[in-house]
């Protein structure tokens, strides 16, 4: 079977690019993971899911794929923890690694077939090292501590070609990369002299451990030795990141180190970055506690993978509204059965896979969805039912949902609106019979009653919330703050 052509928006060319796979030949696909020193945000389970989405919508479409996801083990942020916590390096590490797969086992994403780590990969890097400073695109630096090594970011021309930067405007180059007797404030660290109780293994320039851009690069040229298809990653890693992950794999073998790059947008809070940095943040472990895997995935699936989320309570009511209603569609959907009306089902399936294949569109996918749903219950005739067939499986294989009954997520979401909101059942009870009471008076158009009903809402510290899925409520607070 000829698998579907598929279009994407390619970070360094800046366009949509055709993807072209090498005959024969899977897609290659490296994704920068977490750096594990704490509990991950789901700014963090945003990359993780869009890596889901193009993996499942590449098979869909008839792609093979191998796909690589790192974890960054050894690191400042690791070292600053592991103080703080009274542990070891490796015992923090291990311990929030784990913790990041059990959220994305829950989440029910994709295994990558690689999950390479920074301290398994130290022979590849000092290996690079040692040909980038023999090529000298790097150089060796005395500081009190010992030797560290940095590239030598003047030799690599094409500097700057990802982020579009010119070198002569950059000012700092990596993390913390401070050192007095560099070369260039861009130049940054491939090896880091070890300072008095920091872990540290044995190299050619003395005790130390790598830079945080090496490890990357060594990783992919361990996996993928011809460089890979499609490397992946959020908007805040084009710089310095991945910039500095082209130029020391460019140099050190002369091939491009992905044909293509795709970044996905990052998370806000009243329109501003989620970031642990900011102290505005919520974690994955909380959000699923809170609301549950399937609403995160559909919240992040309801916007376009490289536009931002303001994550607020009305984007969290639509997502709950949008999932409940596809369930309930699921289940009709079934009772329904075949169809005969073909040309409507393939109708659908064909926008649903346009927008899919238009640079992985899964908001436009979902709004065909949801719009196809909202027709089949107001009509609510079996034979629409059955042509929305395309939709169930979509949604099951593509945007990873469906893994309960209608009466389960139902009664699953009750019990974590509880749980979030601190209120009795009794109290709840109140709440919703009143928003039902609002939402009879709206259709019967008696609209100043309804908005009396609102503002006695409103009056207990309940926000409504109106959906084009239906109404919602939450207590009136910021959905943010770590657990």
């Amino acid at each position: 079977m000829t698998a579907r052509q598929v279009q994407f928006f390619d970070s360094l060319s800046r366009k949509k690019q055709i993807l072209t796979p090498h005959q024969g030949q899977p897609i290659s696909i490296y994704c920068c993971g977490p750096t594990v020193y704490g509990y991950t945000h789901i700014g963090n389970a945003r990359a993780a899911l869009n890596l889901d989405l193009i993996s499942r919508c590449l098979r869909h479409f008839g792609y093979q794929t191998i796909v690589a996801r790192n974890f960054t083990d050894i690191d400042d942020k690791i070292i600053a923890a592991a103080n703080r916590e009274s542990k070891s390096c490796e015992e923090v590490a291990k311990f929030y690694e784990a913790a990041y797969v059990q959220e994305l086992e829950e989440l029910q994403t994709l295994s990558p077939d690689y999950s390479p780590r920074a301290t398994e990969t130290l022979n590849e890097i000092q290996m690079m090292i040692s040909r980038l400073i023999h090529q000298e695109m790097a150089y060796i630096l005395a500081t009190p501590h010992g030797t560290d090594v940095y590239f030598r970011t003047t030799r690599f021309l094409a500097y700057g070609k990802l982020s579009n930067r010119k070198l002569d405007e950059i000012l700092e180059g990596t993390r913390a990369d401070t050192e007095e007797g560099k070369e260039h404030p861009a130049d940054f660290a491939l090896w880091k002299a070890a300072k008095p109780g920091e872990p540290s293994w044995a190299s050619p320039w003395g005790m130390g451990r790598p830079g945080w851009h090496i490890e990357c690069s060594a990783m992919i040229d361990k996996i993928f030795p011809n460089g890979i298809d499609i490397h992946m990653g959020g908007l805040d890693l084009i710089f310095p990141h991945h910039e500095n992950e082209i130029a020391q794999s460019e140099s050190f073998k002369s091939q491009a180190l992905a044909r293509y790059w795709i970044h996905n947008g990052m998370l806000e809070i009243e329109k501003e970055k989620m970031s642990k940095s900011l102290g505005n943040i919520m974690t994955t472990r909380r959000f699923l506690d809170e609301y549950g895997p399937e609403t995160l995935r559909i919240l992040m699936y309801l916007h376009h993978y490289r536009s931002p989320i303001d994550f607020s309570s009305q984007s969290l009511a639509l997502a709950e509204m949008s999932l409940l209603k596809l369930y309930q569609a699921r289940d009709r959907c079934l009772q329904a059965g075949e169809t005969q009306e073909i040309s409507t089902r393939n109708q659908l399936q064909d926008q649903i896979d346009s927008a899919l294949a238009d640079d992985f569109n899964s908001a436009k996918a979902l709004g065909h969805v949801l719009a196809a749903a909202r027709a089949c219950f107001k009509e609510d005739r079996k034979e629409l039912w059955g042509a929305w067939q395309p939709a169930v499986s979509i949604c099951h294989e593509v945007f990873g949902l469906f893994h309960l009954s209608f009466d389960e997520m139902k009664n699953f979401m009750h019990h974590r609106k509880i749980f979030r909101s601190k209120l009795s059942e009794e109290e709840i009870f109140k709440i919703e019979r009143l928003l039902q009471e609002r939402q009879n008076l709206r259709l019967a158009k008696k609209f100043n009653e309804a908005d009396a009903v609102r503002i006695e809402l409103e009056s207990r510290n309940v926000l409504v919330m109106d959906t084009p899925e239906g109404s919602s409520w939450s207590i009136k607070e910021t959905p943010n703050g770590a657990n």
